[in-house]
């Protein structure tokens, strides 16, 4: 292990790159793991590397300015001195390699841009553990052979040392020749037998390279063998270790059970969701209780229905109940992968959960509904702005005949004398004007509040002295007020103050809140119009001394329609439009309008328009320009509903 990470630590990688590749990113992941990295642009200068300078792995673009990555690789394996280098081909960013020219070219393995760090740095250290092993192997035949040169070396200087005593032996036989004849004879039987021992002895030499020989292939064999089967055993190692963090770690909820129902892995993303473990709830039949899916299961239809397939199988969608007691939808699909180590056939449950997608599909569906009531409520708003819009206007044709026919009655009654000058002759005449100006009244606020829903109310603003505008207002209707025995008082310290507005709303705010002022207060009380500075404001108060309103009706004042006092015998008439229309024309003016009021003491109302010009100088008019000849026609319009 300390030799491969030592040879891990002085790995040589070299990369044979494209001009246009992205090759710092590939050297920054490498250099994580302190690898010895060279980079070149051309095959030539890789062919010239010394065999001690020779890279233990090598990488190369397939997308070449000169030369194609597949033909280096062809080259490089073509060549004795880089037949054993693994060579990893890279392709480019818009092109799959194809895996069969890959491997016809002689490349080992491949990668597809964009690439993770971790696929990188996987394949690097597989194929530098494949070259560690091959220079293993190696050294080991070196060994081998060095082994077999001694053992030559021994059987020759056996052969030498035997040649030697033959020789002694023939030179003993000469001196003893003449003397010893027996001893000839022994020494021929002698040379006899040692002939026999030579063939017999060049025979085991011959048996025993043989034998050598025989055991070398044999020992070959057997590491080839061995390392195949150490190769085979960590890539399945790998494979495995790959295969449960793929399921650990999948984003979707996944089971592995056996046939017999026994739960044999649940995923991380499994136990998030559901809250539960695998050691809480460790078998289908315990399952089923929270999610029909394993019914078909625990039957035996669903496992014997996946054994005949070839693919993987669509269960359908099912809730599925959480620890936490919610009701989770998801989407199953089951396939058969196998069988485990005790024999059991082997199933795989794939989840996905679509809860949120049908929570969507259910707010799409609720959202579109409610965009139908939506277009129905405009609709019918629409209908009904039409139908107010048509009846006022069909209102107001009959009220403008009946004025046109007062006035020729008012001529003719004043060349009529009468014999009791105590008589009022106009009395009816006033009496049906006054009504004529209260039906007017009503139409023009309805169709200006139509005008407004709709979004067709047309605002003239103009910069105005607006400390003069209601000055001269008040004292318009000054008359009219101290005739009903009230006091009106304007009081302010400001003396002048352009601001951008329309002259004609604000006329008509300061005008209906007057004349609520003046219905609800007595005979002897007073009414006090006040404008202040307020900086980026102006702040107009209109305050009097009447009756008040009460305190759980202050918030509806503004409404349309409403009334604080909805009796039949009130004493002041009224529609209960007046102030919602004087509200909407407040805030036109991009302005507030509030009230106090308490029971007894009187009512304040204080409106706040905001201080600016407009961008044309030419629109600056006097505020006297805004009143107009018919002025008194329309204090007779706001002021109908209290005069008799």
């Amino acid at each position: 292990m300390q030799d491969i990470q030592l040879f891990f630590n002085k790995a040589n990688i070299l990369i044979v790159n494209d001009p246009d590749s992205n090759v710092e990113m590939l050297i920054g992941i490498l250099k994580l793991k302190y690898y010895n990295i060279k980079n070149t642009l051309n095959y030539k200068s890789v062919i010239e590397f010394k065999k001690e300078q020779l890279p233990d792995i090598i990488l190369i673009y397939t997308n070449m300015d000169k030369m194609e990555g597949f033909k280096i690789c062809t080259s490089l394996k073509n060549n004795k001195k880089f037949q054993d280098i693994p060579i990893i081909l890279i392709g480019s960013s818009n092109e799959n390699l194809d895996r069969e020219k890959v491997f016809i070219s002689g490349g080992a393995d491949y990668l597809n841009i964009p690439f993770s760090s971790k696929e990188i740095i996987s394949k690097v250290e597989t194929y530098l553990k494949l070259r560690f092993m091959q220079l293993e192997l190696q050294r080991i035949d070196e060994n081998h052979e060095e082994s077999r040169k001694e053992r030559s070396e021994n059987l020759k200087e056996e052969l030498d040392y035997m040649k030697l005593v033959e020789m002694k032996l023939r030179r003993e036989n000469d001196e003893y020749k003449k003397s010893y004849e027996e001893i000839m004879r022994i020494n021929e039987d002698l040379a006899q037998t040692n002939k026999l021992l030579e063939e017999r002895a060049n025979d085991g030499q011959q048996q025993l390279h043989e034998i050598a020989s025989e055991l070398k292939e044999f020992n070959v064999m057997l590491e080839d063998e061995i390392a195949e089967r150490n190769k085979t055993g960590e890539a399945l190692k790998e494979s495995e270790r790959q295969f449960r963090y793929a399921i650990e770690e999948s984003p979707l909820p996944i089971m592995l059970y056996a046939e017999n129902g026994e739960i044999k892995k649940i995923n991380r993303t499994w136990t998030d969701i559901t809250g539960y473990t695998i050691e809480e709830i460790p078998t289908i039949s315990e399952w089923a209780a929270l999610s029909d899916v394993f019914i078909g299961d625990l039957e035996g239809t669903n496992i014997d229905k996946l054994f005949n397939l070839e693919k993987r199988q669509n269960d359908g969608e099912y809730y599925i109940k959480t620890k936490e007691s919610d009701a989770r939808i998801w989407n199953f699909y089951s396939a058969y992968i196998g069988k485990s180590q005790d024999g059991h056939k082997l199933l795989m449950r794939v989840a996905i959960d679509i809860t949120e997608k049908k929570h969507m599909e259910e707010l799409e569906k609720s959202v579109e509904e409610e965009r139908k009531k939506l277009y129905e409520i405009k609709e019918y708003d629409r209908i009904k702005t039409e139908f107010f819009s048509n009846i006022s206007h069909e209102l107001r044709t009959p009220i403008n005949v009946i004025f046109s026919a007062l006035q020729m009655h008012e001529l003719k009654l004043k060349d009529c004398s009468s014999k009791d000058n105590t008589v009022d002759k106009y009395k009816y005449t006033n009496i049906m004007k006054q009504n004529c100006y209260r039906l007017l009244r009503l139409v023009n606020n309805i169709i200006d509040i139509t005008k407004i829903d709709s979004g067709y109310f047309d605002m003239n603003e103009n910069n105005v002295d607006i400390v003069n505008l209601v000055e001269n207002i008040t004292l318009s209707v000054a008359d009219y007020i101290e005739n009903k025995g009230l006091s009106l008082i304007f009081d302010t310290v400001v003396e002048e103050k352009n601001i951008s507005c329309d002259p004609e709303k604000i006329e008509r705010i300061i005008l209906n809140i007057l004349s609520n002022a003046v219905k609800f207060t007595s005979s002897g009380g007073e009414i006090t119009v006040n404008i202040e500075d307020c900086i980026e404001n102006i702040c107009i108060k209109i305050k009097d001394t009447g009756r008040g309103i009460p305190e759980d009706k202050i918030d509806s004042i503004f409404k349309r329609f409403v009334q604080v006092d909805k009796s039949l015998t009130r004493d002041c008439e009224g529609s209960g439009i007046g102030l919602s229309l004087v509200k909407c024309l407040v805030e036109l003016h991009d302005g507030t309008i509030s009230v106090e009021s308490d029971i007894g003491q009187g009512t304040e109302f204080i409106i706040h328009i905001p201080c600016r010009l407009t961008d044309e100088v030419n629109k600056e008019v006097a505020c006297c320009d805004s009143m107009g000849e018919n002025l008194i026609e329309r204090i007779n319009l706001e002021f109908s509903d209290i005069y008799k």
